[in-house]
């Protein structure tokens, strides 16, 4: 008798330990399809620049600058009260990568470490298109980046002054694409006058090289990327930015890129 029950106790500790070793088998599994997601969908590469803006009561705040291959960060203080996010690039030429929602009477202009820390605890009630992975990434670059290479800046947007271009510009630059130094040309296929020089300082601010903007006799209904040469930086930057794929050139014209605006961006968001 003592035998039977002694081999039932046996075969349901298999079973318990059975039962545990697939649930703690599924936690693993969906634990790695949860950090692959969440991977997928960061938006800051440790290798490249990327533009924070800091958002409060639907107005921005600050614009942070991170700068990974050189370990610097420039903060620009938003002095305007009414600056929209949505006229960043369209009006001054700034182009974000990702943004920030701060609660109404949430501390900003604090150190970037401090305020990206508290992001992160307050992933539940502050509005932001960055992943938790993206947090920690930017909150890593910030703790190697020495007090000479952090900058503080306040300006006023509403000033278009030629200072306040050039705070912008030398806060934004890429140096990976200005080192790059890839001639561009845009071209606006959409009758919207305005709308190639909108992009070009945009692309300016990042550091590119816009060597000519003008616009076409005929409208065209897509937007398009033409490159000559060897695949960059440079023409990844525009492919993601404008989310387009960049064909190849046959021949070289008066840039090494060509950038065609049509109809599809006539109310676009991204400059």
């Amino acid at each position: 008798m003592k035998k039977k029950v002694s081999q039932h106790n046996n075969k349901s500790l298999k079973t318990f330990y059975l039962y545990a070793a697939i649930v703690l088998v599924c936690i693993f599994v969906s634990l790695i399809i949860k950090m692959i997601f969440i991977y997928q969908q960061s938006k800051f590469d440790p290798a490249h620049d990327f533009i924070l803006a800091v958002i409060q009561q639907k107005k921005v705040k600050e614009i942070a600058a991170f700068h990974p291959e050189t370990a610097a960060v420039s903060v620009l203080i938003i002095h305007d009260n009414n600056i929209s996010y949505d006229m960043l690039a369209k009006n001054y030429g700034i182009a974000i990568d990702g943004y920030v929602i701060t609660q109404e009477g949430d501390a900003v202009g604090t150190d970037m470490a401090t305020f990206l820390w508290s992001s992160l605890l307050n992933t539940a009630t502050w509005q932001s298109n960055l992943t938790a992975l993206d947090k920690i990434r930017l909150l890593i670059l910030m703790k190697n980046v020495s007090a000479n290479n952090r900058t503080l800046e306040q300006i006023t947007l509403s000033q278009q002054t030629s200072d306040t271009n050039t705070l912008i510009a030398t806060a934004l630059s890429d140096q990976d694409l200005a080192s790059e130094n890839i001639s561009i040309q845009i071209i606006n296929a959409t009758g919207v006058s305005g709308l190639g020089q909108r992009l070009g300082k945009v692309l300016t601010n990042r550091g590119a090289n816009i060597v000519d903007v003008s616009s076409a006799q005929n409208t065209q209904q897509t937007t398009t990327i033409a490159y000559y040469g060897n695949e960059s930086y440079t023409v990844d930057l525009l492919q993601k930015f404008l989310g387009l794929s960049a064909t190849r050139l046959s021949k070289q014209t008066i840039a090494d890129i060509i950038i065609t605006i049509g109809n599809d961006k006539k109310k676009t968001r991204e400059f």
